[in-house]
């Protein structure tokens, strides 16, 4: 076939498709419309079956999200479009039905319509239908949201936003920012608004947008430890199907923890150690920036358990803070008359405690009685708090904190509650108290037993029980802290605080007293003649009226007694009973005592205190207290006369605390001694703590008592440690001309506190006192000295001088050249942080450049009136050490530097031609306190460097509050 047979055989064809094609459409379209009229009854009864389906499916749907919705869920929003698509397919297919019903079909058209939305409906009722049984199979109908600050699941109503609240929040959410701190703590006693402040925090995380996810979580106590996990599994999404332990929890929490980034969870409420791994608390070891914030009552466990790397104290309410939540509650009635003076004494027995202020001001808040009021006013000062409405809540609060404790540390607790309220209690009387009561059983020794009380002291201040006293050595206890425990000392101890003269009336035969106390009594108290209460074994009475007398016949009923203080509580003359207290262990006598001879009698005392004020010799009969562990004289301050052999006597004597102006008796073989001598002390054997000044070093004693000293407070010659507000254990006054064979040498090696007062005969260095380098020294005193060059010539064989050194004083040292003349290690003066140094005249500067970098720890200077001091930092001349002149001189921890009257001060460095007191070599990058005065001229003082805010100036960018004051 040729090329034009082809092209003809194909134009043929397509004529022949094209004139068939039309009868092809029309037959096609005529079968499509014969099936629907042909399967319109299957149709409708598909229909029918799908429709009764899908029924069934929306309604168990519906029932599921019903449920989901009341366990406060929220609904997935294809869930959502699934029942309104299933409710309109519903309805459609109702009125499909509906006309078929009717049986009327008016044309071939109608019947072939309902037909064909028969066949759609039906398929999407069977499509909806499926995709509702897969949602019911796998029951993911709703989830749970995330724990929102705002929302329903976490509620702070109440929260006030007080100053001293403001400031913790802030402290929190700083911490919050701060990348390298992911444990938090929070503490502080019950009801003091711990979970109120941190779910302020939440709330204030979220408004920054800190964190993606927050948790909020009771622990509680005891802890349910399968609850908690479980309930932080929830909030995080992850489901649980039937019973699980507590480790495959722990590992589904772990990897589901894993994969969170930002979340915040807060645990409130932790009472004793979690091991937060073993719960599946665990958010890998970069964190994903997730972090824990914890609150407890106890700062030891947030500290030392949990690992929290900073914690936060919940303190009280202030003053004004305390009277404006009052006054929120109970409304414009606080403010008026009468109310008013009487809301201010019921918030000022609430102690600034939130939770007994809310308390007792919403039992108040609709009395418009004014004895309501002054009835609530008594029962807070009585201490019975739990009889005011609602009050109760805060003493099982309260009480659950003291179950909690230790059985010593309740004992501790109980006799803190025995004391005045808001006094200041001396943790060495709870001491003396505590050895008298036998309450530390397995403890034989003073010290030991003083290692214990402070041990407690500081579980109850991190338990909250106790607070900071206004001095050192001292504890008080919050208000309402105080009277629920006064409440629970009496239930289960029978330890009884007297406030009125019918209470002790009611007590004196309560045969089942343990202890009793009668701090100061306003009304007119006149004791029994005799106390009945046969097992009593504490009595402390304390300050009373002038006036106030003991009976001569009451103590004749407390054969029992062990512990007695009578705090200026007579009229000048003991009873006589007082000799009957055979079993007596620790008394504290505080007055004015005519026949203290009587104390004598008492041979069973280990603890005894005196403080005689008109007690000028001590009475022999002292000497007779054989089993005598602890006498304390330091508050007799006119005695100087002690017997001889009274002291010698006292064989089982541990420590022993002297006045200052004791008198010794002049070491002589003589039979008519009046005074005792102090080598008596070497016949104490057991003797290990020492307070005492002897004013003539050539009657000291032999070398071997102090060899024996754990600590001392000692003074020689003429010093005196009166007065002096020293912390240390180990303190060591001279003031005296030195002999290196003096016995007191071997103090030097234990020394904390040393000050050299007026001292002669050490001439070149302070190393000519002790050969060992001072390794236990901590502060450094030398003054009034006109011997001395240097602190530190040169150090032997020794790789270190004065290595625990924090502190060092240096006033009015007249023949000072240096500090140190030689190089140092790299060890000495390595913990120094504080160098005050005054009116050395010989002194031409305070360091080398060599000495600066040992002083890595230097935190504050103070130089000021040296008459010739040219520069503060001085660089070595190359032929004494090689220097590197480019080095800067780093200060890198000094906070605060002062510098006054130094006339011929050049500069802070002894640069060459300097004309600034600071230069760029020089560099403080953490001062915090700049102070200047007395300088020849102010001009000279900056550089242009400086006046900038730092910026690589001499200062180091420093934003230290700059004080200049005029010459």
């Amino acid at each position: 076939m040729n090329f034009r047979d082809k092209i003809e055989e194909k134009i043929f064809d397509w004529v022949l498709v094209a004139l068939l094609a039309p009868l092809g459409f029309v037959l096609a379209a005529l079968g499509y419309s014969l099936r629907y009229l042909i399967c319109y009854k299957s149709n409708v009864d598909n229909l029918k079956t799908q429709v009764e389906e899908l029924l069934g499916a929306r309604d168990r749907l519906k029932h599921d999200v019903d449920t989901a919705r009341s366990n406060l869920m929220k609904i997935e929003d294809d869930v959502k479009r699934q029942l309104t698509e299933s409710d309109d397919i519903i309805a459609v297919a109702e009125k499909i039905l509906e006309f078929d019903n009717m049986g009327r079909y008016p044309n071939m058209m109608s019947r072939f319509q309902v037909s064909r939305r028969a066949e759609k409906a039906a398929w999407e009722a069977e499509n909806l239908k499926d995709e509702i049984i897969e949602i019911l199979k796998f029951n993911r109908v709703g989830y749970r949201e995330s724990t929102r600050v705002g929302g329903t699941a976490i509620s702070n109503r109440g929260y006030e936003s007080f100053e001293s609240r403001r400031l913790i929040l802030t402290d929190v959410l700083e911490a919050l920012k701060n990348p390298n701190i992911t444990r938090i703590g929070l503490y502080g006693m019950g009801g003091i608004g711990k979970t109120m402040l941190v779910k302020e925090v939440l709330k204030q995380a979220e408004r920054y947008q800190l964190f993606d996810k927050y948790l909020f979580v009771v622990v509680s106590n005891p802890p349910d430890l399968k609850k908690i996990q479980r309930e932080i599994a929830e909030k995080l999404g992850l489901k649980l199907e039937g019973e699980i332990t507590e480790s495959v929890l722990a590992d589904r929490l772990c990897e589901r923890l894993k994969q969170e980034n930002r979340v915040l969870m807060v645990l409130d409420d932790i009472w004793k150690y979690l091991d937060l791994e073993a719960l599946g608390i665990f958010f890998g070891d970069d964190q994903n920036g997730c972090k824990l914030l914890l609150t407890s009552r106890l700062q030891n466990i947030l500290r030392d358990f949990m690992d929290a790397q900073t914690q936060f104290p919940v303190g009280v309410l202030s003053d004004d803070e305390a009277i404006s939540l009052f006054e929120k509650i109970v409304g414009n009635l606080a403010k008026t008359g009468e109310f008013k003076s009487n809301m201010h004494q019921i918030v000022k027995e609430c102690a600034g405690l939130p939770i007994a202020i809310t308390t007792v001001a919403n039992a108040l808040k609709n009395k418009k009685n004014i004895y309501v009021w002054k009835d609530a006013l008594n029962k807070l000062k009585m201490s019975c708090p739990i009889k005011i409405e609602g009050m109760d809540e805060v003493y099982r609060s309260i009480k659950l904190s003291y179950d909690f404790l230790e059985s010593d540390a309740k004992s501790l607790l109980s006799l803190c509650s025995l004391h005045r309220e808001d006094n200041n209690i001396e943790v060495e009387d709870l001491l003396k108290y505590g050895v008298g009561l036998d309450l530390f059983h397995i403890v034989r020794k003073i010290e030991d037993a003083r290692c214990r009380v402070h041990a407690l002291v500081e579980e109850l201040k991190d338990s909250c029980f106790l607070l900071d006293g206004n001095y050192n050595g001292t504890v008080k206890m919050h208000a309402v802290i105080r009277d629920v425990v006064i409440n629970i000392a009496v239930e289960e101890r029978h330890m009884f605080t007297i406030r009125t003269a019918i209470e002790l009336q009611n007590l004196s035969k309560r045969e089942d007293a343990v202890a009793i106390s009668l701090p100061y009594i306003n009304d007119d108290l006149e004791l029994p003649n005799q106390f009945e209460c046969s097992k009593l074994k504490l009595l402390l009475l304390f300050r009373q009226k002038v006036g106030f007398r003991i009976p001569d016949s009451f103590f004749e009923g407390l054969k029992d007694l062990k512990v007695l203080k009578l705090s200026r509580s007579w009229s000048g003359v003991l009873p006589s009973s007082l000799s009957s207290l055979e079993n007596l262990q620790t008394l504290c006598l505080d007055g004015e005592v005519q026949n203290a001879i009587i104390i004598g009698e008492l041979k069973n005392l280990k603890a005894l205190s005196l403080s005689l004020s008109d007690t000028e010799r001590l009475p022999q009969e002292i000497g007779q207290l054989t089993h005598l562990q602890l006498l304390d004289l330091r508050g007799c301050s006119r005695l100087q006369f002690i017997p001889p052999n009274v002291l010698s006597n006292l064989k089982r004597l541990e420590e022993l605390y002297l006045p200052d102006d004791v008198e010794w008796e002049v070491e002589v073989q003589s039979t008519e001694k009046i005074n005792a001598m102090v080598s008596e002390l070497d016949h104490l054997s057991h003797l290990t703590k020492l307070h005492i000044r002897i004013e003539n070093a050539k009657i000291l004693p032999n070398a071997m008592v102090f060899e024996r000293l754990e600590s001392y407070r000692i003074a020689i010659g003429s010093a005196s440690l009166r007065g002096e507000t020293l912390e240390t254990s180990r303190i060591l006054k001279l003031k005296i001309s030195f002999q290196s064979d003096n016995g007191y040498k071997v103090l030097f090696r234990k020394c904390e506190n040393l000050i050299l007062d007026e001292m002669k005969g050490v001439k070149n260095n302070l190393y000519e006192l002790d050969s060992e380098g001072f390794q236990s020294l901590k502060h450094l005193t030398v003054q009034h000295n006109d011997e001395i060059q240097y602190i530190c010539m040169s150090m032997g064989v020794l790789d270190s001088v004065f290595p625990s050194l924090e502190s060092i004083t240096l006033r009015n040292v007249n023949n000072l050249e240096r500090i140190c003349y030689t190089q140092l290690s790299t060890k000495t003066f390595c913990n120094l942080r504080v160098v005050k140094v005054s009116k050395c005249c010989k002194l031409e500067s305070v360091f080398s450049s060599s000495m600066v970098g040992s002083f890595i720890h230097l935190q504050e200077m103070n130089i000021k009136d040296c008459e010739i001091m040219s520069a503060i930092v001085a660089i070595e001349r190359e032929e004494e050490i090689e220097v590197n002149s480019d080095d800067n001189i780093m200060f890198e921890n000094l906070h605060s530097l002062k510098l006054r009257k130094l006339f011929k001060l050049k500069g802070f460095l002894s640069v060459v031609d300097s004309l600034v007191l600071f230069n760029g070599k020089v560099v403080f990058p953490n001062l915090e306190e700049l102070k200047i005065k007395g300088m020849d001229s102010m001009k000279m003082i900056w550089s242009n460097q400086l006046i900038s805010a730092g910026g690589g100036g001499g200062l180091g960018g420093c934003n230290a509050p700059l004080a200049l004051v005029p010459n």
